[in-house]
């Protein structure tokens, strides 16, 4: 997401995507100080601020798409803008709840290995062993996550008594 914004801005020259990346880093700034303090959300002051700044800085980078620019950046900046109007709640609930990452890197690590299988076969011999694939993974990562050992997992499952989620989150 945030190297999204700085392309945008070294494309583009405009602003907004400019100050919209200093606001969600000074957020994330923010909330790692705010976990140090032992606090668990902002307060809503603080999040609707947020949000207003955020909404403000979106309206100003479709206004600033008005003005000439550069054109090879001109469908990148649209479709950026589009996606953080359409989805702000999703990008954005983790200034609402700690408890929920900044990044999305740990759904892009658990999708890494299948689109590596993708690129090596090209594709699942068919639609049922990718449902298979996908359920193991999913078990699999699911134990790892929880700081389950993988093999001892993998280990229950062949003998037909998987981890169940009480198992896992106890």
């Amino acid at each position: 997401m945030q190297r999204d914004l700085q392309k945008n801005s070294d494309d583009t020259g405009h602003s907004w995507s400019a100050e919209f990346k200093s606001l969600i880093s000074s957020t994330i700034h923010d909330r790692k100080n705010a976990v140090v303090r032992g606090e668990t959300s902002f307060e809503p002051e603080y999040v609707e601020g947020f949000k207003h700044k955020a909404n403000s800085l979106l309206a100003a980078g479709w206004e600033e798409r008005k003005k000439p620019g550069r054109a090879d950046a001109a469908n990148f900046e649209r479709l950026l803008l589009i996606r953080r109007g359409k989805y702000f709640d999703s990008y954005f609930s983790w200034v609402e709840d700690f408890s929920l990452p900044t990044t999305n890197n740990l759904a892009e690590r658990g999708l890494r290995c299948i689109k590596s299988h993708m690129k090596i076969s090209g594709q699942f011999a068919n639609v049922t062993t990718a449902r298979y694939y996908a359920v193991i993974k999913s078990y699999i990562e699911t134990c790892r996550k929880n700081g389950i050992n993988e093999m001892f997992a993998l280990s229950r499952l062949c003998v037909g008594n998987p981890i169940n989620v009480s198992e896992i989150f106890n």
